[in-house]
């Protein structure tokens, strides 16, 4: 008898428990993954990414390429299909597993160019995503079913989604923002600069709520944030 404590997921040959992919085996053999693709950023506005269970990080870059890298290893019964190519003026970079896989180690950095895009989404099963500071853009969307969702970025619209996984944000506001935080098992802390005022609703059925926040000058934000069990913490 097999017992399996935590949050599981399946879907897509995988099955992923506490954000490890550990299905398959039966045919598995170790690959290491190391794939660099870009694109001229000239006719791009807006980056989607699907990364299935794979940590994802985005940066900025001096390069007036968006250049997306896929590393690590894994122990695989199939192969990691890795797509990048430009639909509508959106790049859309996503990384497909075409058989059972566990005990993955992998990566997927994205550096982007210093300008504002549209639109940034991300989404993935069971992964860390990360919008590090420097990264420009009018809306920022990610989810995910397990997995910490970051935020460090100039951003005016924000929407971040997880069942289970800590949220953290810190944004230099450069116009009056919004900002859409839930998660059904996880800690929210977000910290608004250059922010006067905050339009704050805030719940957490088992958790702390505490805004610190102090701002005399600045914008406006008006920021929705729901956890099921966790606190929230507001700077």
């Amino acid at each position: 008898m097999i017992k399996i404590y935590g949050n599981v997921f399946s879907s897509n040959g995988m099955t992923i428990v506490n954000g490890r992919v550990i299905s398959g085996g039966g045919n598995a053999k170790t690959k290491k993954f190391d794939e660099r693709k870009s694109e001229d950023c000239s006719n791009i506005d807006a980056i989607a990414v699907d990364s299935a269970a794979v940590d994802v990080e985005v940066s900025a870059s001096n390069s007036s390429k968006i250049e997306a890298h896929f590393y690590g290893n894994a122990e695989i019964e199939g192969d990691v299909n890795f797509d990048v190519r430009v639909v509508n003026r959106e790049l859309r970079i996503t990384l497909q597993f075409t058989g059972n896989c566990f005990n993955a180690d992998l990566k997927l950095d994205i550096t982007v160019p210093q300008k504002t895009f549209k639109v940034i989404s991300a989404k993935s099963m069971s992964a860390d995503i990360t919008l590090n500071k420097g990264v420009s853009t009018d809306y920022f969307k990610a989810k995910n079913q397990s997995g910490d969702l970051e935020a460090y970025a100039t951003v005016k619209n924000v929407s971040l989604s997880t069942m289970s996984g800590d949220v953290e944000l810190c944004i230099d506001a450069t116009d009056d923002i919004s900002v859409e935080v839930s998660t059904m098992s996880g800690n929210v802390s977000a910290e608004f600069n250059n922010v006067a005022h905050i339009n704050l609703s805030a719940s957490s059925m088992s958790g702390d709520v505490k805004n610190r926040h102090k701002g005399n000058k600045g914008y406006t934000a008006d920021v929705n944030i729901s956890t099921m069990s966790g606190d929230i913490k507001i700077r």
